[in-house]
């Protein structure tokens, strides 16, 4: 897949999108609600958002 687009792989892994996180998208499911909570739990100097979407998104999948 990555020579038809042009890519390296690892340019692909990093930007394929789940064809499920779209379908869900297009129900009008999203992870919007689990971003309200982004940062409540980062102590100084840590990334608010590190592992937070993925995991949202991965709940979102397994629903």
């Amino acid at each position: 897949m990555a020579h038809y687009l042009g890519n390296t792989p690892a340019v692909c892994r990093a930007s394929y999108v789940n064809p499920r996180v779209v379908e869900l998208f297009e129900q009008g499911v999203t992870v919007s609600a689990s971003l309200d909570a982004l940062g409540e739990d980062a102590g100084f100097g840590e990334p608010a958002t590190q592992g937070a979407v993925e995991e949202a998104v991965l709940r979102m999948l397994t629903a």
